[in-house]
């Protein structure tokens, strides 16, 4: 009895596609990282609070870091079945694989279900709901407003009167003072940032809607357009990110199945 080598040439491939392989692994886990870790990009992760649902793309995103981790770490039985040609091995990577191509799918699909859940109006009147009656009235709502006006460089979900009247013009009207717009609705220093708002003017709150003075150190433009926009670049990366590798590890699989096929383990000799 005598082994039948496996071709040179799926051999090769196979250790190719290893490489590739990892690279996909680093490139999830890098995006997944990405998303939770940069504030510029991580309080997009919080709009499923405007609505109270489930957290698809912050799930998409926590499933992108595990997959890549896991794509590294299998990346070790696709070299080891590629050099030693074990059965065991490729069966074991073909295993795995599917499972990664099947969280990958749920990435991209999480992604694609999520961008339609702010289809229409709804981006609109979730902001000028939480600009109207929830900014500071519930904790979470004034620190990610906040930051959405800070970084997309706007107020209010329609424009800055959306806080006209509303629970934190009120309670601010109360108190004595008079406001007319968050701090982090201002023009802001080159040296502030979303947790340490530094408005050019600090006056600038209490200037009157449309006045030469408002317009000129407050942003007029509301924050659902331009959220909008936003949200959906991101809500494209992760789906094209989770269907392009899904496709990806399509190939794996046809090429483990390849050396399976080539894999004779007993030829009996005449």
């Amino acid at each position: 009895m005598r082994r039948q080598p496996v071709s040179a040439c799926a051999r090769t491939c196979m250790l190719i596609y290893t490489i590739l392989f990892w690279i996909s692994g680093f490139a999830l886990l890098f995006i997944g990282l990405w998303m939770l870790l940069d504030p510029r990009r991580s309080y997009i992760l919080d709009l499923v609070d405007f609505s109270e649902d489930d957290p698809l793309l912050k799930f998409a995103a926590y499933t992108a870091v595990i997959t890549g981790a896991g794509t590294l770490i299998i990346g070790f039985f696709s070299c080891c079945g590629a050099i030693k040609a074990e059965r065991c091995m490729l069966i074991s990577f073909i295993i795995f694989i599917v499972l990664i191509l099947l969280a990958e799918v749920t990435i991209g699909t999480l992604a694609i279900v999520y961008k339609q859940k702010f289809t229409g109006d709804r981006m609109e009147v979730y902001i000028a709901n939480m600009s109207q009656n929830r900014y500071y009235r519930d904790k979470w709502v004034t620190p990610l407003m906040d930051a959405i006006q800070y970084y997309q460089q706007c107020c209010g979900g329609t424009g800055p009167r959306d806080y006209y009247n509303g629970f934190w013009y009120i309670t601010n009207t109360q108190r004595g003072t008079r406001s007319f717009v968050p701090l982090s609705c201002c023009k802001q220093t080159q040296t502030a940032r979303a947790w340490s708002i530094q408005p050019i003017d600090p006056m600038c709150p209490t200037y009157f809607y449309g006045t030469k003075a408002f317009n000129s150190s407050v942003y007029i433009e509301g924050c659902h357009e331009r959220l909008q926009r936003w949200f959906d670049e991101q809500a494209v990366i992760f789906a094209a990110v989770g269907i392009s590798f899904a496709a990806f590890q399509m190939i794996g699989i046809i090429l483990a199945i390849v050396m399976l096929n080539q894999i004779n383990d007993y030829i009996y000799l005449r």
